[in-house]
């Protein structure tokens, strides 16, 4: 009890310190700025079986749990490593022409591994004309659902809701590419509308040899032969409140009421292979909701939903030469919280749903509830959170194994200065 007393003593000395980025650089006449920043986010994460008889290596037919949960005797298995690292410099050159640039070495030590390379996360400057009309240009996010613009920084959750959404092969929420945005109609309209590199003429892996017993396998055929550009856009109805920044936020701490709904649309001809000889064009769209409302300043309700349509889902460009995201899957989530000061109890649940007909083999579903505990010691700068979660996945064919069921807990430390 003595411990406990003075973390949470401690907890509430760090809620009142200021923090923010460290600037090494400022002329005001010049309107010159440049600031570091540092984000940590180590986790500690124990995974075991969520249900099923026996014993043997996840992913085998002897246990039933994904691949790299739990440990091969059934039991749990933990597992330390920083889900971020990065670098990050930012400012300003002259008041209207801003910068972002910042590194990430993600997963580092993930399964005992210190190989992943450090990249180039962001990098992007942005010119402001007027209010209304702001050009970006760079390496930056996509213009999809509020939830893919937001950033690592200042997360709601424990981390992103990265599994329902499918973005082509070799990108994630990132591309390079020049975007147009800005408030109009008095702040109650943020858009934004981009083209960006995509998938460029990358060629499907070279089939094996024909054997003599077998037909011969069909021709070997890139992706987007025609170099053709990705497109992306995002419209907001700012509610109530503005979010004006470039990144949003999953959560503001805000005094006074932020709702929004939101829509958005990615497409890219012939950046997807149904078969080697089959491009298609890839397509995902997107509807969610935001909302964060105060009762006072240490008393709020954040809300979020999301739903996501895939028309054809992610490129198999890096991997296996045919697509295995079937036409027309649908993800959601929808995350709730109740923030009393420094400590926020929440919960959110996620879905996920690929048709399954005769011409589309191997369809999954997923379904995940999860319940978690944010402990704001200095809002972003500084914060815990944990989190406790169920998966049930099912493939769906026409002699379904045993439901798939994993348990993952993971507690999250935040540092971002």
């Amino acid at each position: 009890m003595k411990h406990l007393g003075s973390l949470m003593g401690l907890l509430f000395v760090s809620w009142a310190l200021p923090a923010g980025a460290v600037t090494v650089l400022e002329d005001k006449e010049k309107g010159v700025v440049v600031n570091v920043g540092v984000l940590l986010q180590p986790w500690l994460q124990v995974t075991a079986p969520g249900g099923g008889a026996g014993e043997g290596t996840c992913g085998t037919e002897r246990l039933s749990c994904s691949p790299n949960i739990g440990n091969p005797d059934g039991g749990p298995s933990f597992d330390m490593f920083m889900r971020r690292a990065r670098l990050m410099l930012w400012g300003n050159v002259t008041k209207d022409l801003a910068f972002f640039i910042d590194t990430d070495q993600s997963n580092w030590g993930k399964n005992g591994l210190y190989n992943q390379p450090m990249v180039v996360q962001d990098a992007f400057f942005s010119y402001t004309v007027m209010p209304e009309f702001k050009v970006d240009a760079g390496l930056m996010l996509v213009p999809l659902s509020h939830h893919t613009l937001e950033g690592a920084t200042s997360l709601h959750a424990l981390d992103y809701h990265s599994d329902l959404i499918r973005f082509p092969a070799g990108h994630t929420f990132r591309d390079v590419g020049l975007q147009f945005r800005g408030l109009v109609a008095g702040d109650k309209l943020h858009y934004r509308v981009g083209i960006f590199n995509g998938v460029r003429q990358a060629a499907v892996p070279a089939p094996p040899p024909p054997d003599p017993a077998v037909p011969p396998p069909p021709a070997n055929y890139p992706v987007n032969n025609l170099g053709l550009p990705r497109f992306s856009g995002h419209l907001r109805a700012n509610i109530v409140g503005v979010e004006p920044d470039f990144f949003f936020k999953g959560i503001y701490f805000s005094e006074t009421p932020i709702v929004s709904v939101g829509v958005g649309a990615d497409f890219q001809p012939n950046a997807v292979l149904r078969a080697f000889d089959q491009r298609r064009n890839y397509f995902q769209g997107s509807v969610d909701v935001f909302a964060e409302i105060p009762f006072s300043a240490d008393n709020e309700v954040i809300v979020k939903a999301n739903l996501f349509y895939a028309s054809i889902g992610a490129s198999g460009v890096t991997g296996p030469a045919v697509n295995t995201r079937p036409q027309g899957a649908v993800g959601a989530y929808l995350e709730a919280g109740y923030r009393l000061g420094w400590i926020e109890p929440l919960a959110f649940v996620e879905a996920y749903q690929e048709p399954d007909g005769e011409d589309e083999p191997g369809a999954r579903s997923y379904i995940s509830p999860h319940l978690g505990i944010n402990f704001w010691a200095m809002k972003h700068n500084f914060n815990i959170k944990t989190d406790l979660g169920y998966r049930v996945y099912q493939a769906n064919l026409d002699e379904p194994p045993p439901a798939v069921r994993d348990l993952m807990w993971t507690t999250q430390g935040q540092v971002f200065f």
